[in-house]
């Protein structure tokens, strides 16, 4: 699924994803695991602008209604005012004090007109409220129409001030109950309008939230995902490259990024050579199954012991192995001794094993195992060109344990007197001085009895 998933995005987004994505993580980041990240980012942004959209679209409308009730109740104040000053001028004697209130009604009953006309305008979004200003506008005309005609037959003495503000304050009453319900009939439009668009608002709240929370969810278990799959193909890596490097070595490989993984020092260090007297020999008479097979096996099983004491197997050479104790990682000088005669020890033990399951494909051919120990202080870290390193170390310490095992009896164990220092209770059967090629003063040298 998950690279049906990768393949599927990977054709639909190349221009996006065309470029080293993958090389963001060893395990190379799926494509629609970015797809996915880029998703939420858009769902966030997007639900954050949505919300700010509805927002202001509730404040407005809020606004809008505000003006609508206050337009109404304006208009309601107005017509109060327009039946006050009717009452006035119907009650005056004064032809001149008349006309003032004359012009003032008029004036009062034009600025109420234009508030309808745009009380109207204002509800064209609100038809059944509309309806109602309708009946208002009528009954509005009908009063002016009514007005005229009851001051004309006022003046013309054939009905009293009285019965003209009485007809007319009853038709001016009704359109005021007319406003009153066009306010209410806002009032509840605008809560309900104010409702739904709370309601919009809290439902796409609630959706982006969880949508969000669901692929936010999604790249924390692909991430998890990721960084458990590069555990895995990190140990998986390592594990192919303990075939060929020292462990040690290897997981300070992955540990670290800088290509020089261990400077070149100096550091007291224990160096320990093994070799197979009469391997050589085997090689010739034998099949070469048969050699390489023994080999492995050896190679294996002193391998293993090398590791169980924490020892650095710095290279096999043919049926020979060098061992370091005591770098890349430190230990202490009598700690490295120990755990080198341990070790070659028990590499002789589990040899005389070998050779006893080799006995049908040896025959006549015997082979031994010579090993020679050494301490002291070499050059140790990597050597070579930049895209060829190799860890090792050179220097006397290292001539001096190649040249014991060369100078190795039968299945033995030879090491030199610095290494008997610091093991002083270990058990060795004699001692000679021995003179090395490069070396000025011979060399004390001691068997070690473990039989």
């Amino acid at each position: 699924m998950i690279q049906r998933l990768n393949l599927l995005f990977k054709k639909l987004l190349p221009s996006i994803l065309s470029s080293d994505i993958e090389q963001f993580s060893i395990t190379k980041i799926p494509y629609w695991v970015i797809v996915v990240g880029l998703l939420l980012v858009v769902m966030i942004s997007l639900s954050g602008f949505l919300n700010l959209y509805y927002l202001n679209k509730s404040h407005k409308e809020i606004e809008k209604i505000n003006e609508i009730i206050t337009l109404t109740q304006t208009i309601q104040i107005d017509f109060g005012n327009q039946l006050a000053l009717l009452h006035a001028m119907l009650l005056e004697n004064d032809n001149e004090e008349y006309r003032k209130y004359f012009h003032k009604f008029s004036y009062q009953y034009t600025i109420v007109q234009n508030q309808l006309f745009n009380l109207k305008i204002m509800l064209n979004e609100y038809p059944a409220i509309k309806q109602n200003m309708e009946h208002i506008v009528h009954y509005h005309k009908q009063f002016s129409e009514l007005l005229i005609d009851e001051i004309t037959q006022y003046k013309e003495n054939r009905i009293s001030a009285h019965d003209v503000y009485s007809i007319i304050k009853g038709k001016d009453q009704l359109a005021t109950d007319l406003l009153s319900k066009v306010c209410n009939d806002i009032n509840e439009v605008s809560y309900d309008k104010i409702i739904k668009t709370k309601n919009r608002y809290f439902t796409f709240s609630v959706i982006a939230v969880s949508g969000i929370s669901v692929v936010s969810l999604i790249l924390v278990l692909v991430i998890l995902y990721i960084v458990k799959a590069e555990k895995q193909f990190l140990l998986s890596i390592g594990s192919q490259l303990s075939s060929y490097l020292p462990s040690q070595l290897v997981q300070m490989i992955l540990r670290r990024q800088k290509q020089e993984i261990i400077p070149l020092q100096k550091r007291f260090i224990t160096v320990c050579f093994t070799d197979i007297q009469g391997f050589t020999k085997l090689t010739d008479v034998s099949e070469a199954e048969i050699a390489a097979d023994i080999l492995n096996q050896y190679l294996t099983q002193m391998t293993t012991i090398a590791h169980k004491f924490n020892g650095t197997v710095d290279k096999f050479l043919g049926d020979g192995i060098m061992i370091i104790f005591g770098a890349p990682y430190s230990m202490i000088p009598s700690m490295q001794v120990d755990n080198a005669l341990n070790m070659a020890i028990e590499m002789q033990k589990v040899f005389q094993k070998l050779q006893i399951s080799w006995k049908n494909q040896l025959k006549d051919h015997s082979l031994h195992l010579r090993i020679g120990i050494h301490c002291g202080y070499a050059t140790v870290g990597s050597f070579g060109p930049s895209d060829r390193l190799t860890f090792t170390a050179i220097g006397k310490v290292v001539n001096i344990a190649s040249r014991l095992e060369q100078l190795c009896s039968e299945d033995s164990i030879l090491i030199s007197s610095d290494v008997k220092k610091l093991a002083p209770s270990i058990q060795t059967t004699r001692m000679e001085l021995v003179t090395i090629r490069g070396i000025e003063q011979p060399v004390e040298v001691y068997t070690i009895q473990y039989k």
